[in-house]
């Protein structure tokens, strides 16, 4: 589990709550605000740890689980297979927030003043007609506090996971791409109409959490859009052949740095290919990190050659590939093709110029 830097915030946020005009710090207002963040802290774990805990047992891999002040996620590094442990493992969250709330229900209406405490809780616009003690407000804090969680987290709107679980039962009938519009819509529409309920209450916090939804579901449709222009595009829209200077003015691992920078300068190229006393591939090197290296310096080229590539076909489209070289983190991809003959390359630059479009 990890911990975001972002809860360095939390205590001075309370010093600031805390402070009363011509009183200074108030012991009492210090003891429920720290209550209230420790509360939301394990809240939030519960909600996660619902999560994580449910991927186990469908055999999906959770790598971790971070915390921050409002929030959290349970990342997965690869999504679920079938639909239904993808429903199961975004449905375990709000199911684990509503299981600690129904616990924490009964103890508190088994308190004397219980049933009106509880009252006073969900009538916001009233006031408490008993004083309750600070475990029965704790009790009424974790019982609504959970329960607006699950409601909120089930809102059929991307991130959420609501909209999680709404993608994964529309993909099956509808596809990928139109189910991830939905949810993303969705999000959108939802967290303007959020931004508006803040805005009436008064409420900031709610504000910067719809803001937050409005915000990832744009990216979300956006990556989409992106995705689906990619996959138009064959190899060849990009390729960069190998022949020219490239192919005229090849530069080995043993070649002096200062070489290459003259072929980087002839061909244009972010990327160049470096080969070896065989004259076959070995890797890449950038232009920008050849520079950091002071190419004056009598260097070679093989000191600063990375020396991983995925390679690919020309039959291939370019979602596939930028798929492959975003994975494998390297600069791109060596394409071949008939009888394993190296026609040319495509590199992330090459990528970006085409969303760039």
């Amino acid at each position: 589990m990890d911990v975001h830097w972002t809860f360095l915030l939390v205590p001075p946020a309370i010093l600031y709550f805390s402070y009363r005009p011509g009183q200074g710090l108030v012991t009492e207002a210090m003891t429920w605000y720290a209550a209230i963040a420790i509360l939301l802290f394990l809240f939030v774990l519960v909600h996660e740890l619902g999560h994580a805990l449910m991927a186990r047992t469908r055999h999906v891999l959770a790598e971790r689980i971070i915390i921050f002040p409002l929030g959290g996620g349970a990342y997965l590094p690869d999504r679920p297979q079938r639909r239904l442990d993808e429903v199961l493992i975004y449905s375990a969250g709000p199911l684990a927030n509503l299981l600690l709330a129904a616990v924490a229900l009964p103890i508190l209406l088994a308190q004397s003043n219980g049933e009106l405490i509880l009252r006073g809780f969900l009538n916001l616009a009233g006031n408490f007609v008993v004083e309750p003690s600070l475990f029965d407000q704790l009790l009424g804090v974790t019982v609504i506090v959970n329960v607006l969680l699950a409601l909120g987290n089930l809102l059929p709107a991307y991130p959420l996971d609501g909209g999680r679980i709404l993608r994964a039962v529309l993909r099956g009938p509808f596809g990928e791409r139109p189910a991830t519009v939905v949810v993303t819509v969705l999000g959108i529409v939802i967290g303007l109409a959020l931004i508006y309920v803040s805005y009436l209450l008064g409420d900031p916090l709610l504000g910067l959490g719809a803001a937050f939804i409005v915000t990832m579901s744009v990216v979300t449709f956006r990556d989409g859009w992106q995705r689906r222009r990619l996959a138009a595009y064959p190899i060849e829209h990009v390729l960069r052949t190998n022949d020219g200077p490239v192919m005229e003015q090849r530069i080995y691992v043993g070649t002096p740095t200062r070489e290459a920078v003259a072929l980087f300068d002839k061909t244009g190229w972010p990327v160049l290919p470096v080969y070896s006393q065989w004259n076959q591939l070995s890797g890449f090197v950038a232009r920008e990190v050849l520079e950091e290296e002071d190419p004056k310096a009598k260097g070679l080229i093989g000191e600063v050659t990375e020396l991983e590539f995925i390679s690919a076909h020309p039959g291939e489209n370019l979602l596939e590939v930028t798929e492959r070289i975003v994975d494998a983190n390297v600069y791109g991809a060596a394409v071949y093709g008939e009888r394993r003959r190296l026609v040319g390359f495509v590199f992330t630059e090459d990528v970006m110029r085409v969303l760039g479009k």
